[in-house]
């Protein structure tokens, strides 16, 4: 008997590259990543947002035609395209929904639940904004506080939860390069990209425990807060480490590309390691400079700890949790800088650990490095939806999800390996 593959993919195009990656759903629930392609960014995206539409998809296209070719042209039998976003005037805020418990046992069910959440997630935007993802905080029965609200008895139910949104003409502009791409008849979803790097990289355990993942990019700089398994907070600041090269060609006198090159090689750390004080590198006028390893740190410490420090102001007005027992968790490319991880701890007053994609298994398994913890996240979540037959709109991602591992938890701890 024909048996038609199960197919999803994911898509970043961030600002310094495009990544896809295409996975197939085996018949025990299992992911396994089949192909992948990826393609720099060439300018046309900036600070996670599309700056030139035909430049982006020239090279969306050879991201795509690689990633087609890797897993034996299966791209094109794609159910689900899950695509990462950020900048696009991305923001967060809280939703309240009530819902009275009118069943005989006065007992909160599912229909409740939803109905809750469904409420909490109206909002009056602006025309030209929409919700991106929607995402459980905690519970209220009867004013009493609780992470899952089934099988309590009471007569109301409150539903907190964390709405993501931004505006729709930018998020839409991803959308449209894929259907231009040659997807017209593929559902295609979005989601905030601190919320992929959360499924990417993040154990259930931490999601209780209480954990804020950063997510270090080359355009922007993305967050979450997670505790008690309900998402408190998360936001984007369009400045990443793309930045601290910028601050490294002005501050030194040296090209950008030289800077991009020092940040990601580890020329930096092996130099400290060796004791070196200097490093010798050719200035803009080409003539060999002796610079201070020490000018390197000073400039890199002040954005990275401005960066950071912006984060936790935000977290404070947010009223986010402050007791994370999992402490700190940094991704994203900017992660592989190693003065990243201590500087982080020492503006949050978190132990800090640098995370990679969890349980990426496949034909493709090169996977191992923070710049994928998006993408993957991405991929996992549309398994997720395509595995369980989900039709709900993917914007309620943590909602559908954190019910569905509460249901069947057995079942998506093998599929997925939270």
């Amino acid at each position: 008997m024909f048996h038609s593959r199960n197919i999803v993919s994911a898509v970043e195009m961030g600002t310094s590259k495009f990544c896809v990656l295409v996975g197939e759903i085996d018949e025990n629930g299992r992911l396994d990543v089949i192909g992948r392609g990826e393609a720099p960014s060439a300018g046309s995206v900036v600070k996670g947002e599309i700056v030139d539409m035909e430049r982006a998809g020239d090279q969306l296209s050879r991201a795509l035609d690689e990633a087609d070719r890797a897993s034996g042209r299966a791209l094109a039998l794609s159910h689900l395209m899950m695509v990462v976003v950020t900048g696009c005037g991305i923001s967060s805020q809280p939703g309240v929904g009530v819902v009275l418990i009118r069943n005989d046992e006065h007992v909160v069910t599912e229909a409740e639940r939803s109905e809750a959440n469904e409420n909490a997630r109206v909002l009056n935007l602006a025309a030209d904004r929409k919700i991106i993802n929607t995402s459980e905080s905690f519970f209220l029965v009867d004013g009493r506080r609780v992470s899952n609200p089934l099988r309590h008895q009471g007569s109301k139910l409150e539903a907190h939860i964390h709405i993501v949104h931004g505006i729709s003409a930018r998020v839409e502009s991803f959308r449209n390069l894929l259907r231009e791409a040659g997807f017209e008849d593929t559902d295609i979803d979005m989601v905030f990209a601190p919320v992929a790097a959360d499924f990417g990289v993040l154990s259930e355990a931490e999601r209780e425990d209480g954990v804020l993942l950063i997510d270090l990019g080359a355009g922007c700089t993305e967050y979450v807060m997670e505790y008690d398994n309900g998402l408190h907070a998360s936001g984007v600041l369009q400045v990443g480490m793309e930045h601290v090269a910028n601050d490294l060609a002005i501050g030194l006198g040296l090209s950008i590309d030289q800077c991009r090159k020092l940040l990601v090689s580890g020329e930096l750390q092996r130099a400290s390691e060796q004791g070196l004080t200097h490093l010798k590198l050719r200035g803009g006028t080409g003539s060999e400079r002796a610079i201070p390893l020490s000018s390197f740190d000073t400039i890199i410490d002040c954005r990275l700890r401005e960066l950071f420090t912006i984060i936790r102001r935000q977290l404070e007005l947010a009223g986010a949790p402050r007791s994370l027992a999992a402490g700190g968790v940094l991704t994203g490319g900017g992660a592989l800088f190693p003065r990243a991880r201590e500087l982080f701890s020492e503006v949050f007053d978190l132990s800090c650990q640098v995370a990679c994609p969890r349980d990426a298994e496949g034909a493709i398994t090169d996977l191992a490095s923070p710049r994928y913890s998006a993408v993957w996240g991405a991929l996992k979540i549309a398994a997720h939806y395509r595995d369980s037959g989900t039709t709900d709109n993917i914007m309620s991602v943590f909602d559908n999800l954190a019910a569905s591992l509460r249901r069947t938890r057995g079942k998506l701890g093998k599929a997925l390996k939270f």
